[in-house]
């Protein structure tokens, strides 16, 4: 089974390893071409191949190859607010392209011209058992996985991004379980905030999200609003719903929850022909079951309608819409809980909605901070 992950199997320091670094899931070809000045068609084989004799030669450097490692979209994002103190230089990042390194951060990574934004990364090493047969024996090996969260420092937050994976923890043929990153986030931020003299704080992403964005979004005519997933327990109540996205009134999930529930109190009550009760009701219940059921986490997506100008000169991926925004949040509403519902943070979706990038992009906008 292929991991989402950098694995470790064993390989010599140097070009060895910098290449199955390279191969790894931890590149995708979009950023190999893109350190090639995004003008290679090459497969991915070959791009890694040009970079490691790039590197060799030094027509590249590594902070050409890391640059835009970090750069990339992720799935998982945490952010903090506030000020630091001191830029820290940590262990050398480029010798992550070489070996294996030790759990540690490395950095820092900047870019020339925006000296107000560094990234660090920092490592940490993760046992993976795998078992190898031929037809007649079968062994037991321990990798070791490479695990990097990427650290965005700005003037005013920082943001922590990483990919999940599985991966087999035990000795055992077990199945892969998720890997519990949630129980290793706050200690990395609480790191590096030691190592910047820093203050960061969570933002409130409760309010920010379900308060302050529905406001302004929900019922505006030129963004559309979906609801996608909803998790919620509340009175002894737990909610798992879940929205196909579709607008129409026959949509399922969270939208024809709310319709059955008002039809079905409207009847009793003899109201079932009043159309403007019909969808006041509905739209009162669905206000209940997303922001006041104890929600522990939201899944939602937003785009903008484009204008006719705008269709005209842009390829709208579908329906003249524009992505903007599309995360499940997490709120962090369960400080002590064992699960993932402990920590504050967003899962992102990559492609058209920009994964890390754009959802932490698009929450400092919302949140008048310095991207």
């Amino acid at each position: 089974m292929s991991i989402n992950a950098f694995i470790d199997d064993g390989y010599t320091p140097g070009k060895e390893f910098c290449e199955k670094f390279l191969s790894s899931n931890e590149f995708t070809l979009t950023t190999l071409q893109l350190i090639l000045s995004g003008t290679s068609q090459l497969k991915k084989p070959d791009a890694v191949r040009r970079i490691s004799d790039g590197l060799e030669s030094l027509r590249l450097t590594p902070e050409d190859v890391l640059l835009a490692y970090v750069k990339q979209q992720r799935t998982w994002l945490s952010l903090k607010l506030g000020k630091y103190d001191i830029t820290p230089n940590t262990r050398a990042s480029a010798s992550l392209l070489k070996e294996f390194g030790e759990d540690s951060w490395y950095g820092p990574i900047q870019e020339p011209n925006q000296p107000s934004k560094k990234w660090y990364i920092r490592t940490h090493k993760i046992p993976h058992y795998v078992i190898r047969r031929t037809k007649t024996t079968s062994t037991l090996d321990q990798l070791n996985i490479r695990w990097s969260v990427i650290a965005e420092v700005g003037q005013d937050y920082v943001a922590l991004s990483w990919n999940g994976f599985s991966y087999s923890p035990q000795t055992t043929e077990e199945q892969n379980t998720q890997f519990p990153f949630w129980k290793y986030i706050p200690d990395f931020f609480e790191e590096l905030a030691i190592e910047c003299q820093a203050q960061w704080e969570h933002p409130n992403l409760h309010k920010l999200v379900l308060d302050d964005m529905w406001d302004k979004y929900l019922n505006t005519t030129s963004y559309k609003w979906r609801h996608l997933r909803i998790r919620a327990e509340a009175s002894g109540l737990a909610i798992n719903a879940h929205s196909a996205g579709v607008e129409e009134i026959d949509a399922r999930g969270l939208q024809a929850l709310s319709q059955e529930l008002s039809r079905t109190v409207l009847e009793t009550l003899g109201l079932a022909n009043d159309s403007e009760k019909i969808i006041n009701t509905e739209n009162v219940i669905l206000l209940t079951l997303i922001k006041k059921w104890g929600t522990k986490s939201y899944e939602f997506q937003l785009d903008r309608k484009l204008t006719l100008g705008e269709i005209e000169t842009e390829k709208p991926k579908k329906d003249n819409l524009k992505c903007i925004f599309k995360a499940h949040c997490y709120f962090g509403l369960k400080p002590y809980s064992k699960t993932q519902d402990s920590l504050q943070h967003l899962r992102c979706f990559l492609g058209y909605y920009g994964g890390s990038t754009a959802v932490l992009e698009f929450l400092l906008t919302e949140l008048g901070r310095q991207g």
